[in-house]
């Protein structure tokens, strides 16, 4: 086999596998779909996971930390369940909307020096949807 037909090989395998990859990691940067009751039954098994619950939106607070981050801070319910929400920046929702959040679930969440958080999605890096 000469080189120039090794060459044209590998310019059809690299992008294939490249491709390959690229659409496994987007496949899996979406959250599990469950529910808030799931997550609350089963905190050890969603714990660190990105998720995906709806449910309606509740004690919406909006502030700014110290360091001037706009920030809101919220409860899903759902079926009498409720977990907190954070994010960063301000959102167009108000108590009583059904949204749908995207985040980070934590069992136990520290933040220094001295906070600690029980039952969170930080939906940051995710997403709230008014639905």
């Amino acid at each position: 086999m000469n080189l120039s037909k090794i060459k044209s090989r590998w310019i059809v395998f690299i992008p294939a596998i490249t491709c390959f990859l690229l659409l496994s990691l987007m496949a899996n940067a979406q959250g599990i779909k469950t529910t808030v009751t799931e997550i609350l039954a089963s905190p050890d098994k969603y714990d660190g996971k990105v998720v995906m619950v709806e449910g309606k939106a509740s004690s919406i607070k909006e502030k700014t930390s110290k360091k001037g981050n706009a920030y809101t801070t919220f409860k899903i319910t759902q079926k009498g369940n409720t977990l907190s929400v954070f994010t960063f920046g301000e959102l167009t929702i108000k108590n009583g909307d059904t949204v749908r959040v995207e985040g980070k679930y934590q069992k136990v969440k520290f933040v220094p020096p001295k906070l600690t958080f029980y039952n969170e999605i930080d939906a940051s890096r995710g997403s709230v949807e008014k639905m």
